[in-house]
């Protein structure tokens, strides 16, 4: 006995699937070419002038842009962490601690252990 099939045999003359599309190169391609009514349109213009410029304040292609970079002291790190109360920092699965603030929430920031029984911000 052969293996059972769980697919229907397609009868023939069945699903033949769509028709041949066929396409004539007849047409006037500098007539299309020369129409331009598309230029006109409303919503053609308000997407050239979102192109032209950007939204959210972005810089314009070319522009110079200049950004400054704060860095910060690792005195003011190290106060933070030493003013926080230990008893709060908690393990989580992935071996970090993290601090948990008054309202429950934990900060996002991972912190390891150090010998001492301090915490200090984790940096990788």
């Amino acid at each position: 006995m052969p293996p059972f099939w769980p697919f229907k045999r397609s009868k023939s003359g069945e699903d033949e699937g769509p028709g041949t599309v066929e396409y004539d190169r007849d047409e006037d391609t500098a007539e299309t070419l020369a129409d331009r009514s598309h230029v006109e349109d409303e919503g053609y213009q308000a997407a050239m002038n979102l192109l032209e410029n950007p939204h959210l304040g972005a810089p314009a292609q070319g522009e110079v842009v200049s950004q400054t970079i704060v860095e910060a002291e690792e005195t003011f790190v190290e106060q933070v962490g030493s003013e926080r109360d230990p008893a709060r920092y908690s393990q989580s699965g992935d071996s970090y601690w993290y601090y948990q603030n008054e309202d429950g929430t934990y900060e996002p920031e991972p912190h390891v252990k150090n010998a001492d029984g301090s915490f200090a911000p984790y940096s990788g």
